[in-house]
């Protein structure tokens, strides 16, 4: 399966608030970053928060269920013969 453009920029996406929630607090950052950067944050967050917790909320119910079992004649394998 081939990586699109928006699988990159949501793994980009989490690695860079990943690496950021690594180097400081929340209190930290609001101490310490460009105001203007924080105000892009306070805009700008609600939207992607509401987004990411519904693509969350799906992952969570697609992904709560148990597995199945492959079922494919074509690539079963029931044994040797002979």
């Amino acid at each position: 399966m081939a990586v699109s453009m928006d699988d990159e920029a949501l793994t980009e996406a989490i690695d860079g608030l990943e690496q950021l929630a690594g180097r400081m607090t929340p209190e930290e950052a609001l101490a310490e970053m460009d105001p203007a950067i924080l105000q892009t944050f306070w805009r700008e967050w609600p939207d992607a928060s509401s987004w990411a917790g519904s693509l969350w909320r799906l992952l969570e119910s697609e992904l709560s269920s148990p597995a199945q079992p492959q079922l494919d004649p074509e690539i079963d394998e029931v044994g040797g013969t002979g």
